[in-house]
């Protein structure tokens, strides 16, 4: 099993959009993102994000490129400082496929350190906006198995 952890692309500030929408460069910066991850052609079962509408417009540039379009939804307990426990349980049930979450931090920072380590105030990955943070279980737990940042992306 996989998860897929993306925080969202970068955002406007509040003055500029109360919603928090994507800029230019964050929409261009997804796009880029999500043409690479078509590129390996992983299968994702679903595609969960937050209620945002950031992880929302990031969720959708992936989803267009990879083809999920029908997989897409909005997940309850996503939030920036929601509590990462339901998800963990829903995500260790194993019953969901390959999953890609995209979010927010610091909760895909704290639902990371849990799932690798058991504690979710331990930061291991510094993740970046738009970046692909893949884990993959195996018998022995949660593994970080890939990370891939826009910028190191051609």
């Amino acid at each position: 099993m996989s998860i897929y952890l993306v925080q969202h692309a970068q955002s406007k500030s509040k003055e500029e959009d109360p919603e928090r929408g994507l800029t230019d460069e964050g929409i261009e910066t997804a796009k880029k993102a999500a043409e690479f991850f078509s590129g390996l052609e992983l299968n994702i079962d679903e595609i969960w994000h937050s209620g945002k509408k950031r992880a929302k417009q990031t969720a959708e540039l992936f989803a267009v490129k990879i083809k999920r379009q029908n997989a897409i939804s909005v997940h309850e307990n996503l939030g920036p400082t929601d509590d990462i426990e339901p998800v963990k349980r829903e995500i260790e049930k194993g019953d969901k496929g390959d999953v890609m979450i995209v979010g927010h931090l610091p909760f895909l920072s704290r639902l990371t350190s849990a799932l690798i380590t058991g504690n979710p105030d331990r930061d291991i990955i510094a993740f970046r906006n738009a970046a692909i943070n893949c884990l993959e279980k195996d018998e022995e737990g949660w593994k970080v198995s890939w990370i891939v940042t826009p910028d190191i992306i051609r």
